[in-house]
């Protein structure tokens, strides 16, 4: 491209890129091949279908089950059928990181499922992320995380997916038992006592968002790094309404959140989907770049929320980043083209959230 006809935020995005390139190799010069990777990464996102470099962050779903049947799992709102009884085999994902990360190019990997921790390997699977120096993350929902504290302690960060603040939520939002409710207040307890980073996450909706004060009272009684909030994706479910600017309600929630600023823990709050703006329908999803995502199978995903398809790419085959299928997604999310399954997904807006909180600084960033 030329550089006089390029248009101003691409030059001023570019000469960022550079700065962060220079800052990365110059703090640290072990990790440089790393550092550029970022950088041809930031100069090609949104740009171009094709890639030439090693998406930055692994998403690795390496359990097909789990133990829980939330009604408003993103997964099964799609696909009744989601779960079964599937583990990526230890040396088979060993094999798709010497494949697909052997210049240790990729920085972090997310560990996820169904529920990763009822893999039986998990320990094995973790020693292999460090072998390939990743930063390595696991999202669970928490009931076997104090049977597993060897292993979290192994980790990075650690994301539990709460959705509730007692028993009589966990029943409604989990449809789970008075056990592994306890198990999962242990759970976060036990990440609380070892002192391993973690965070706590909920989902919110239209249904529940009035429940977010005993979201962040159970949140208190844990002490978590950070608490996130989610808008929900319903993918046409009825009985599930996202967080919209049309609702005074919703703002008048928030903004009386965002009065406190004495929270012991960081908080971040959920996208507010504008829906009669034109950043709505133009905002562009860029995990396609990013992320690459494949299961215990080797089948790939277009991102971390849709379904794993051979036809879209295998890591035991050929895959290169650039099958015929992730490059027509990829051009279709930059003509503005994407699914319907995207419309309500808050990763579209990445960056955007209605609010983050700083318990260091005391601050709430808009």
């Amino acid at each position: 491209m030329n550089v006089r006809k390029m248009p101003t935020k691409l030059l001023r995005d570019d000469h960022k890129a550079i700065l962060k390139l220079c800052y990365g190799v110059t703090k640290e010069p072990k990790h440089a091949k790393r550092h550029y990777n970022r950088f041809i990464y930031r100069r090609n996102v949104l740009r171009t279908p094709r890639i030439s470099f090693t998406p930055p962050v692994f998403i690795a779903t390496i359990a097909e089950n789990c133990n829980l049947a939330c009604p408003s799992c993103v997964y099964l709102l799609k696909d009744p059928d989601k779960f079964y009884s599937s583990f990526i085999d230890k040396n088979e994902f060993l094999r798709i990181l010497e494949k697909h990360n052997k210049e240790k190019m990729a920085e972090t990997i997310f560990l996820t499922g169904g529920e990763p921790l009822l893999h039986p390997e998990i320990d094995e699977i973790i020693d292999i992320c460090k072998k390939f120096n990743l930063s390595t993350y696991i999202s669970t929902n928490g009931i076997l995380v104090k049977s597993r504290i060897a292993s979290m302690l192994k980790l990075d960060y650690v994301n539990v997916s709460v959705d509730s603040y007692d028993y009589e939520t966990f029943k409604k939002n989990r449809e789970g038992s008075p056990t592994q409710f306890d198990l999962i207040r242990d759970g976060l307890k036990a990440l609380k006592e070892n002192d391993i980073h973690f965070s706590m996450s909920y989902l919110l909706s239209r249904e529940n968002m009035f429940e977010v004060y005993k979201m962040l009272d159970f949140a208190e009684s844990i002490e978590p790094d950070i608490v996130c909030f989610h808008n929900i994706n319903p993918h046409g479910d009825e009985r599930y309404r996202p967080l919209t600017m049309r609702d005074a309600d919703v703002k008048l929630l928030l903004n009386k959140i965002v009065k406190r600023t004495d929270y012991p823990f960081d908080i971040s709050l959920p996208v507010i989907f504008n829906i009669d703006s034109l950043s709505f329908d133009e905002g562009k999803c860029i995990q396609p770049w990013n992320y690459f995502c494949f299961n215990s199978k080797g089948d790939v995903s277009f991102c971390c929320h849709l379904a794993h398809s051979n036809n879209i790419g295998n890591v035991f085959t050929e895959y290169n980043y650039n099958s015929s299928e992730m490059v027509s997604f990829r051009r279709k999310i930059m003509e503005n083209k994407r699914p319907d399954d995207c419309l309500y997904c808050q990763r579209r807006f990445f960056g955007k959230e209605y609010g983050c909180f700083s318990s260091r600084n005391k601050k709430w960033r808009f």
